[in-house]
């Protein structure tokens, strides 16, 4: 009496579970695409956030100075108005500092997405020339 061999479940294309990826090529390029344009666009808003914080900071050294002089408003008020301003400014120089680290995130996920296509294009003719459908798994190689 023969015994009887169990075989693993196979997807559509014919390979075991235990050898597919959580996440296809193209998922990982959809995403990482989608992390390098929502990066561009939160560069964008901090760079228009932190030209309005300049002409907050401006506004309010001016509305400070034009103070000053006046004998009917409180030092406190003139300086609370100038700690506003200062407030600003530091607030401006934030904005510009994460606008340009959303640049470099953007631009590194533009270079990762481009490097991983290019490796991944290598290995699917390396495939194509072996007459392979998939690419062997990596404890295979051990």
């Amino acid at each position: 009496m023969a015994s009887q061999v169990s075989r693993p479940a196979r997807d559509q294309a014919g390979m075991a579970a235990r050898h597919r990826t959580d996440i296809t090529f193209g998922e990982y390029l959809v995403g990482i695409v989608n992390i390098a344009v929502a990066a561009e666009l939160d560069r964008d808003r901090a760079q228009d956030l932190a030209a309005a914080l300049g002409k907050v900071a401006d506004a309010l050294r001016d509305m400070a100075a034009d103070l000053v002089g006046d004998h009917n408003i409180a030092t406190e008020v003139v300086n609370q108005i100038t700690d506003l301003a200062d407030a600003a400014a530091r607030m401006k120089a934030l904005a510009e500092r994460c606008a340009f680290e959303c640049g470099v995130a953007s631009q590194g996920a533009t270079i990762a997405a481009f490097s991983v296509s290019s490796v991944y294009g290598e290995d699917v003719q390396a495939m194509a020339d072996a007459g392979l459908t998939h690419a062997s798994a990596a404890p295979h190689h051990d």
